[in-house]
């Protein structure tokens, strides 16, 4: 319960440090996988949901059905047949050591030392997601694909580095593009974002990658066309 909650409220890191003393398989892990992958870091990423046009009990609400509705695959087909050990305890690949403080000082030290790690991390990412996205923009073949470029950067951003930390060109591809496009980028990105990240994070204690990424792709893919058809429906 802790994990979830964890998960849910803050983001997969803390749901990990809750989840992975309890000694869980790695069907566990997939389930888990799956369930948060969708529904994690619900205050944040639904504040960006919301600055894209989506409300709050509109992201919440969807995220919440959809985190059950991907795990229908594990529900419906025999454990044993997506598995070769369903029920085999999962263990970390490798293990690592850690230094814990002997004070506050320092315990203060290696929290702010390890923000400012983070921070640097995360502007060194965006910035090269950014650079990379005005790269290709700029790229003459692509100038007729201009309609739905930003639809294209957008999902890539996401998918990749997630909402959180690609809110900013999420937020600034938005603004070229329609209504319909904004629309059926979140709903695709509130099912599968950080695919890559996210996914290792799991699959470091025993999840299996092609079923985490598998099915939040297909689902997500799925979600996409049913938005587009659905507008298309509306305007005939």
């Amino acid at each position: 319960a802790l994990a979830l909650a964890s998960g849910v409220f803050l983001n997969l890191y803390a749901a990990i440090a809750f989840a992975s003393p309890l000694g869980l398989s790695v069907y566990d892990w997939t389930v888990l996988g799956l369930f948060l992958g969708v529904m994690h870091s619900i205050p944040v990423e639904s504040a960006i949901m919301k600055k894209l046009g989506i409300g709050w009990i509109k992201s919440i609400s969807f995220r919440l059905v959809m985190a059950f509705v991907v795990l229908t695959p594990l529900l419906m087909i025999p454990a044993e047949i997506l598995f070769d050990n369903p029920n085999e305890v999962a263990n970390a690949l490798y293990q690592t050591t850690s230094i814990t403080p002997t004070n506050f000082i320092d315990f203060l030290l290696q929290k702010i030392y390890e923000s400012v790690l983070l921070s640097i991390e995360i502007i060194i990412l965006v910035s090269l997601v950014i650079f990379i996205i005005t790269l290709i923009k700029g790229l003459n073949f692509l100038q007729k694909f201009d309609h739905h470029l930003s639809t294209i950067m957008a999902l890539i951003t996401g998918v990749l580095i997630g909402i959180t930390y690609g809110a900013g060109v999420l937020l600034k591809e938005a603004q070229y593009m329609s209504k319909q496009q904004v629309v059926s980028v979140c709903y695709f990105l509130m099912v599968a974002h950080a695919i890559i990240e996210d996914t290792l994070l799991f699959v470091f204690f025993g999840a299996d990658i092609f079923l985490l990424i598998g099915i939040r792709l297909f689902f997500a893919t799925f979600v996409f066309f049913v938005i587009s058809i659905y507008y298309k429906i509306g305007r005939t």
